[in-house]
């Protein structure tokens, strides 16, 4: 069903910080910077191979990415797989194993978020480009 690691995600509390650490320890620049207003974050995303790295940050005290934050601190978010057909993809998962789906406002993609009940505890997804 997964074709590759579509993106892994990191949330941090400063994105110019995130942004230098690429730049100066690995020497990548960002591909895409994204301001997501109704989720109060804002995303940058770096290429690597076909994988992306994702960071993510509050833009309010409000955003949920916050109350993450406070609760876990920054490092791993999530990570996200690519599959071929998302609808598939969902037919061959426990009925209620998806809790939300939506278009993506970071890339051009369709997004299924995958209860953590059915991925040991950890936030995943499922992209179909």
């Amino acid at each position: 069903m997964f074709k590759q690691v579509h993106h892994i995600g990191f949330a941090v509390y400063d994105l110019e910080k995130a942004i230098d650490l690429m730049r100066k320890v690995y020497n990548i620049e960002p591909e895409r910077r994204i301001v997501m207003s109704d989720r109060e974050m804002e995303a940058v995303l770096f290429k690597t191979g076909e994988t992306y790295i994702e960071y993510l940050a509050p833009l309010s005290q409000t955003s949920s990415l916050t109350t993450y934050l406070q609760e876990k601190g920054e490092g791993f978010h999530h990570i996200a797989y690519l599959v071929d057909n998302i609808e598939n993809a969902k037919k061959s998962m426990p009925t209620d194993a998806v809790i939300r789906e939506r278009k993506s406002s970071v890339g051009d993609w369709e997004i299924a978020d995958i209860d953590t009940k059915y991925a040991l505890g950890i936030t995943s997804q499922i992209i179909q480009k």
